[in-house]
């Protein structure tokens, strides 16, 4: 069986056709950008409001480290400011005579989103993923948080209250309606977020997604699809 679903941001995917992926497995770079300030007045000796006219570079310019950004000529002076970094121009201050421009910056371990599913990956086209499963379940939303997934646990009508950060932690818990000590006691434990059919009680900072049904069936894993408000429970 097969599951499509859209992946958020920007960044270069590190899949390919015919991967199988784990949970946890690089996903994509997420696109990291600094603002890089440059007094343009000081570097060519003149007064901030008069920058304007000293620039070869408009806002919105992509500009390549080396290129002429500003050129002040005179009787006795002839300064120029070639562009230490290559990035895009994204704002001209003619208050304090500086210009920022927007550079790619380091990646750091917060720039990169590890896959929140798996299985074969059988297609990518335009950040959609078509992944192979053995069985799966799909149901409309009425809203989500955000694009999430994982392994689930289901909590059952009969459930005994008893469970163990074993039984939590990394989980979505998927119910029907949550009390706020269920609520508070499945977060202390572990839980990496939430699906269910009546809203949370307490507001939270871990992933939601509203159904709008009671989700029930045999499955151990699901992706919560923001962009087409659905969610995927599969095996």
């Amino acid at each position: 069986m097969k599951i499509t679903f859209a992946i958020p941001g920007d960044g270069d995917l590190n899949i390919k056709t015919g991967q199988t992926i784990k949970f946890g497995d690089p996903l994509f770079q997420k696109s990291v950008t600094v603002n890089k300030i440059v007094n343009l007045a000081k570097k060519l000796r003149i007064k901030p409001d008069k920058i304007f006219f000293s620039l070869k570079k408009m806002v919105g310019d992509i500009i390549n480290k080396g290129d002429l950004i500003a050129e002040k000529k005179s009787l006795f002076l002839h300064n120029l400011y070639h562009s230490e970094y290559s990035g895009v121009l994204k704002e001209i201050n003619h208050y304090n005579g500086t210009i920022t421009i927007n550079v790619k910056g380091e990646p750091d371990k917060d720039s990169y989103c590890c896959a929140y599913f798996q299985g074969e990956i059988i297609n990518i086209h335009n950040r959609k993923i078509t992944l192979k499963v053995n069985n799966q379940f799909s149901f409309a939303l009425k809203s989500a948080s955000q694009d999430f997934g994982g392994l689930v646990f289901l909590v059952k009508k009969d459930h005994s209250e008893r469970e163990s950060i074993h039984d939590i932690d990394n989980k979505i818990i998927i119910t029907d309606i949550i009390s706020e000590y269920q609520q508070s006691k499945f977060e202390a434990l572990g839980a990496k977020g939430f699906v269910t059919v009546n809203p949370l009680y307490i507001p939270s900072d871990l992933p939601f997604a509203q159904s709008k049904q009671s989700l029930q069936g045999d499955f151990t894993a699901c992706i919560v699809d923001k962009k087409n408000n659905t969610i995927f429970l599969y095996n």
